[in-house]
């Protein structure tokens, strides 16, 4: 991965609970804001991020319950929960005409807050995601979370399994990746920078999700929907069936990618995110 710098190591305190964020620079640049999928953090966006910062105020998040923001007391992580977040986050930095980024579990957090704030969001950006349920879906997600593990004897271990779950990822980026989402344990073991009640939660509700379907309707900005080639967790006729539902949107499909198009492919998918941003 190129090396042109690093981010600020920034936190924000949000209903009670403190966000940890990675702001790239350039503040007074149109800004773009970043939200990571389930079980992930701010860092995996850093190939994208390093490839816009010129451009634009690019601004990563780690979401309640991940990466370095704070867990819930009260294990509230609903996407009204998450709605709260974003709304106070973006009316705090007062971040005015707005790019928002979202990937799985954050792009359904970003589809929402943009249906329910239609005039803060210039852009958006859906990286495989899914405003409903279906059973591929759901089994795709449960197959995600029993290929990368709470807790671990090492990286390399940790390496393997999500090799395993997607290939297409380089080693470098893997590696990064991994490096960043778990911390060291007093037990000598590593942990995933993830509360794990979050995954109860899922289980519960067998991996169904809120359906936002009625929300696409809401949305008026310029909508791009992303979608892996290769996904298990995002049909192209359910991509298909958003840009439909979303009056002004238009789909592409990142080659060898899986899930993670942003991390597997990050040249097709930086250079289709210039193109629809260029426009």
């Amino acid at each position: 991965m190129a090396k042109t710098g690093k981010p600020k190591e920034k936190y924000l305190s949000v209903n009670g609970i403190r966000l940890h964020y990675l702001d790239w620079g350039n503040c007074r640049l149109q800004p773009i804001l970043l939200l990571h999928g389930f079980m992930g953090h701010a860092h995996v966006w850093d190939e994208f991020a390093q490839t816009f910062r010129a451009q634009y105020h690019v601004i990563a998040l780690d979401q309640r319950g991940h990466g370095e923001s704070e867990w819930c007391d009260d294990g509230a992580y609903s996407i009204s929960d998450h709605f709260t977040d974003l709304a106070c986050f973006v009316k705090i930095l007062d971040l005015k005409d707005l790019i928002l980024i979202g990937h799985s579990m954050g792009g359904r957090n970003g589809l929402f807050y943009t249906a329910c704030s239609p005039n803060r969001v210039k852009q958006l950006i859906l990286v495989d995601t899914r405003p409903g349920n279906d059973p591929k879906s759901s089994k795709a997600l449960k197959n995600l979370l029993n290929h990368i593990p709470l807790q671990a004897n090492s990286l390399a271990e940790v390496l393997k399994k999500v090799r395993t779950l997607s290939p297409y990822l380089s080693e470098e980026i893997c590696q990064h990746i991994v490096a960043h989402g778990f911390k060291k344990m007093p037990n000598g073991k590593l942990a995933l920078k993830f509360d794990r009640r979050m995954i109860q939660q899922l289980e519960k509700f067998d991996y169904d999700t809120e359906n936002l379907w009625p929300f696409l309707q809401n949305i008026i900005c310029r909508s791009l929907v992303i979608r892996g080639e290769k996904s298990s967790f995002l049909s192209k006729k359910v991509a298909k069936k958003i840009c439909g539902s979303i009056s002004n949107a238009e789909l592409k499909e990142i080659p060898e990618s899986t899930h993670f198009p942003a991390q597997e492919n990050p040249i097709i998918f930086n250079r289709v995110i210039s193109d629809f941003l260029g426009q």
